[in-house]
């Protein structure tokens, strides 16, 4: 999930770069909810643990 969240960044500022700033905007803002999500998908799932 990081490398997909790392793949997306990436490809927002290329988006940016390029001057196709709607693009690299709308995809940083999924992004963020993206991580927002998988922060919040981790940091309240009780952890399961098997000895």
């Amino acid at each position: 999930m990081i490398a997909l969240l790392f793949a997306l960044l990436a490809l927002a500022m290329v988006l940016a770069w390029y001057d196709h700033w709607r693009w690299a905007y709308a995809l940083f803002a999924v992004t963020l909810l993206l991580s927002i999500y998988w922060l919040d998908f981790h940091a309240t799932t009780p952890l399961k643990i098997i000895l």
